[in-house]
């Protein structure tokens, strides 16, 4: 169906890219997720994955004219240092509105700006001759037929998580942050990191009726208690969130560098055991680039179609 949102891997690691064969399975670009709804293009961020989303709308579109919309989480270097080599936006017939939040410094222009700058990279960005149009999005916004929603998450720096529904489809990205870090029972979670955790409404209203949530779980339980307050979650985390929200899919995103495929293997089915345990019908799996996913309930398996 045309209002179906089909989500696109193309980055699903964080912190710094990561290639060689230890990382083939789930990739080792950082992230860039595309979602189509219909003749809808919307990009989020501009991680080094977004290099090969490049060169594939550049054959999908056969010379026709670009439009899409890039929206940024946030503006860490892991999350826009493929900007640059996004060969699309080099091409005048081509139309770009990009999201990003104003933060001290400026805007997403003059940060975008900032790292092509003659000391980072040889080439500015007033090479690119796309229209390029910058807005700040706000709590609730619509790009065609796709209804938005924002929400800060808890990441240092700050970061937006963002929720898309369109028809029956919902589709939920939330990289980049730390949800322990938010609970309304905290400390209680910091001494026992099995405990359940209690949020504010609007944090798990954020989530619910979600048929795909891609989410930040960067880190098992052990490596996590050496990486509280770094910004990402943990296993323990994302089981909790899928008990109380209970969406039809959630993918794990933001693979530590650290994490070879077997141990994000090892990660996804530890938590297909633990919610198999709790009798949660929600079906887990590892973000993989090139892989595309139909936010939409499973019937009974999840829709999954070959990568472009």
């Amino acid at each position: 169906m045309s209002d179906e949102l089909l989500v696109t891997f193309w980055g699903t690691r964080g912190s710094i890219p990561t290639p060689g064969r230890l990382t083939e399975k789930y990739g080792g670009n950082t992230t860039c997720v595309e979602v189509r709804c219909g003749d809808e293009l919307i990009l989020f961020d501009a991680g080094s994955g977004i290099r090969e989303l490049g060169s594939s709308l550049l054959d999908r579109f056969a010379g026709k004219p670009v439009n899409a919309s890039l929206l940024f989480t946030h503006l860490h270097w892991d999350h826009i240092q493929g900007f640059p080599f996004f060969t699309c936006t080099y091409i005048p017939s081509n139309k770009f509105t990009i999201y990003g939040e104003e933060r001290a410094a400026g805007g997403v222009k003059e940060l975008l700006s900032g790292q092509m700058a003659g000391d980072y990279f040889p080439i500015q960005i007033s090479a690119m001759q796309a229209e390029l149009k910058f807005k700040t999005p706000s709590e609730e916004f619509q790009i065609g037929p796709v209804k938005i929603k924002t929400m800060q998450l808890p990441h240092p720096g700050g970061a937006l998580g963002y929720r898309l529904e369109a028809g029956d489809s919902v589709f939920v990205f939330a990289t980049d942050c730390e949800l322990d870090s938010i609970a309304l029972n905290k400390d209680e979670v910091a001494k026992n990191h099995l405990a359940p955790r209690r949020y504010e409404p609007a944090v798990l209203e954020f989530f619910k009726g979600a048929h795909l949530v891609v989410i930040d779980c960067q880190y098992t339980d052990q490596v996590y208690r050496q990486r509280v307050g770094w910004g990402h979650n943990s296993v323990a985390t994302v089981v909790d969130l899928c008990e109380q929200v209970e969406p039809g899919m959630i993918s794990l995103f933001h693979h530590d560098p650290q994490s070879n495929d077997e141990m994000v293997t090892q990660m996804v089915d530890d938590i297909s055991r633990r919610l198999a345990r709790k009798n949660l019908r929600v079906l887990a799996f590892g973000a993989r680039e090139g892989l595309t996913v139909k936010a939409t309930k499973p019937k009974p398996a999840p829709a999954l179609i070959a990568a472009h």
